[in-house]
């Protein structure tokens, strides 16, 4: 089987810092780049690679896989303009939403698709968030979530869908029984960002997130407590409850994720760093010091990659580096010590192009998106040199 290293796909790109990284270098689309850091972009065995590609000016994003049995791509043409995908980790089937129903793709074979689970689960059907609704009520968007993740056992996935008016539902869908449970009704503010615990289907991690109001167009900030706690970060159970849990800097959080283990949050402090929240004793650890923008964790929470953007006022493009970090030693290293911009702050793209390293192939790689080319790509980077690096 091929590999990163070994693909014809792939150029070799040593950084500044030493550490050498596999740029993908065949494209299909002018905008390559990685799925979004919480969800996997391999599979367990390193055979199956899953990347987004774009066509400027438009947003709409493609699936395409890597087979690295055969070095060979496939476009999944099905999958234009779906959400942030899920990529079964052992058999490589694709997950996503299109239009507030739940499909699924067999790896490598686009006309595989078949709708799983329909949007009238949710709502009366697929909601046009511009055209008013005949019946009255306030329809939420189906299976459009943020994006698709699972338990362990493949069983249950949460969903977080977006009233056309100013709400969030909660509730969770059962890939065995498909059935969907509603757990709570949220009005008047948005919840997305909704990730079920991988190891235990009546928790989930929720974000309360910046809104527009669809009614009057004001712009509403994440709320805060009298004493300026940001109501960021939250945990919702099956029977309904919220409970809203402190950021460990009190006004600053975001970009929030479960360990493997299910055992602890993590969410990030943009000046201060990657922080870690244990369930059982409710204490945080800043578990990585430095400035930080996105953070991942490795399955034993050893070691930690991290986007910093390089600029006084972050934006979409906007130069940046990625950092390694073991946790063992204290010691880091930079996977790409320096990302170029690939727009200026008044010309900003949509394509949600920040580097947003994850480790994957049960952590022997870590996928991100660069610009060191000057152009948006996706990149691979060996983790044992980082290990043997820092150590």
């Amino acid at each position: 089987m091929f590999t990163p290293e070994t693909s014809k796909h792939f150029k070799k790109y040593v950084d500044e810092s030493g550490v050498v990284s596999y740029i993908l270098t065949t494209r299909f689309a002018p905008v390559q780049q990685g799925v979004y850091y919480t969800n996997p972009s391999m599979t367990d065995d390193g055979r199956y690679f899953i990347f987004w590609g774009t066509y400027p000016p438009g947003s709409l994003k493609t699936i395409a896989v890597l087979d690295f049995e055969t070095d060979e791509i496939t476009i999944h043409t099905e999958t234009v303009g779906a959400g942030i995908p899920l990529l079964d980790t052992d058999n490589g089937d694709l997950f996503y939403s299109i239009g507030g129903n739940l499909y699924r793709s067999r790896i490598g074979q686009p006309e595989s698709y078949e709708k799983i689970a329909s949007s009238s689960l949710i709502s009366r059907g697929v909601i046009d968030r511009f055209q008013k609704n005949l019946q009255g009520d306030e329809p939420c968007s189906g299976f459009n979530v943020t994006h698709i993740l699972r338990t362990k056992d493949k069983k249950t996935m949460l969903v977080d869908s977006q009233y056309r008016v100013n709400g969030t539902k909660i509730g969770s869908y059962d890939f065995e029984t498909g059935e969907y449970k509603m757990w709570t009704d949220i009005h008047g503010r948005i919840y997305n960002h909704g990730a079920i615990c991988p190891t235990n289907p009546d928790l989930a991690l929720l974000a309360e997130e910046f809104w527009v109001d669809a009614i009057t167009g004001k712009y509403n900030l994440i709320r805060t407590l009298e004493d300026g706690t940001l109501c960021r970060i939250l945990l919702a159970t099956r029977d309904g409850k919220v409970e809203m849990i402190p950021p460990m800097f009190k006004t600053r959080a975001t970009h929030e994720w479960w360990a493997d283990d299910g055992k602890s949050i993590y969410s990030v402090d943009m000046t201060m760093g990657l922080c870690r929240y244990t369930l059982c004793d409710k204490k945080w650890e800043l578990r990585v010091p430095g400035k930080a923008w996105h953070g991942h964790a490795s399955k034993d929470e050893k070691y930690y990659v991290s986007d910093i953007d390089l600029v006084d006022q972050c934006f979409r493009g906007c130069e940046s580096r990625v950092r390694f970090y073991n946790y063992e030693t204290k010691k880091d290293v930079f996977i790409i010590t320096y990302n170029p911009r690939a727009n200026e702050p008044d010309k900003q793209n949509p394509f949600h192009m920040d580097p947003h390293p994850a480790f994957n192939c049960n952590d022997k790689y870590i996928v991100h998106t660069t610009t060191v080319d000057g152009h948006i790509d996706v990149a691979i980077t060996p983790t044992a040199q980082l290990i043997e690096m820092t150590k």
